[in-house]
């Protein structure tokens, strides 16, 4: 003979093959959500890389500019392919010479339109 106890089952067969779907629907999405995180960490170290790279590469340019542009080897050249020779004393020109020349030039202005 059976023993029947008088206090009815927690849960019945049906409760438990939900719990089971429950705990097995958890487990797939919680690898899920792993798998993209892992997957976004991997793209997160690529771009780190990529950016560590990339600043070399800005040194590198900002060297290159700094050596183009010397004025030493502007100058040298200007001299050797263009013929440019720095500018005499005498052709330089002060903010007073400037002045006087063009009020010299518009009062022969007004005086050549009179």
């Amino acid at each position: 003979m059976r023993y029947r106890s008088s206090v009815a089952p927690r849960t019945s067969k049906p409760g438990w093959i939900l719990l089971m779907l429950l705990g097995v629907g958890m487990v797939v999405v919680l690898y899920s959500l792993k798998s993209k995180t892992l997957a976004a960490m991997v793209r997160v170290d690529a771009l780190e890389r990529k950016l560590v790279d990339e600043k070399q590469a800005v040194h590198v340019l900002e060297a290159e500019v700094a050596h183009l542009g010397r004025p030493s080897r502007l100058r040298t050249l200007a001299a050797q392919q263009l013929g440019l020779q720095p500018t005499p004393i005498e052709r330089t020109l002060t903010l007073e010479v400037a002045v006087q020349e063009l009020r010299e030039k518009s009062l022969k202005a007004k005086v050549g339109t009179q």
